[in-house]
């Protein structure tokens, strides 16, 4: 599985490329929103990709805002970071994201979480 990891923090980007890499996933880090554009510009695309809600410039939610109106980014699974208690207003809207995990997050729980938006399951609809 190809796993995109979208955080401004380089401690978790590197837990969790080195946690999914050790499960045999390839997993790339980039830093913030507009690298993640970037990223998701070349192919091939990620099968799920893991977004802080909160990051400088263009948060999370705009994020996936951006990829739901681009029919080619549309169907990949998102799952949400959120370090706070999220409110319906910091969400992207309803149905464009698959699940939020809230920091901090146990692997072994993010990991079930990450597989079942691959497979098409929905921890927590938006």
């Amino acid at each position: 599985m190809r796993i995109a990891v979208v955080d401004d923090s380089p401690g978790i980007g590197l837990v969790l490329t080195r946690y999914f890499a050790r499960l045999g996933h390839t997993c790339e880090h980039v830093p913030d929103a507009t690298a993640a554009l970037r990223m998701l510009e070349r192919p091939p695309l990620p099968d799920v990709m893991l977004i802080d809600l909160m990051m400088p410039g263009m948060s999370g939610a705009d994020l996936v805002r951006e990829m739901r109106r681009r029919s080619d980014l549309a169907k990949v699974p998102v799952v949400l970071l959120s370090g706070y208690a999220s409110t319906a207003e910091e969400l992207p809207p309803q149905g464009t994201f698959n699940a939020v995990v809230a920091k901090p997050f146990e692997l072994e729980e993010l990991r079930g979480v990450v597989e079942g938006a691959a497979a098409g399951r929905s921890a927590l609809r938006g």
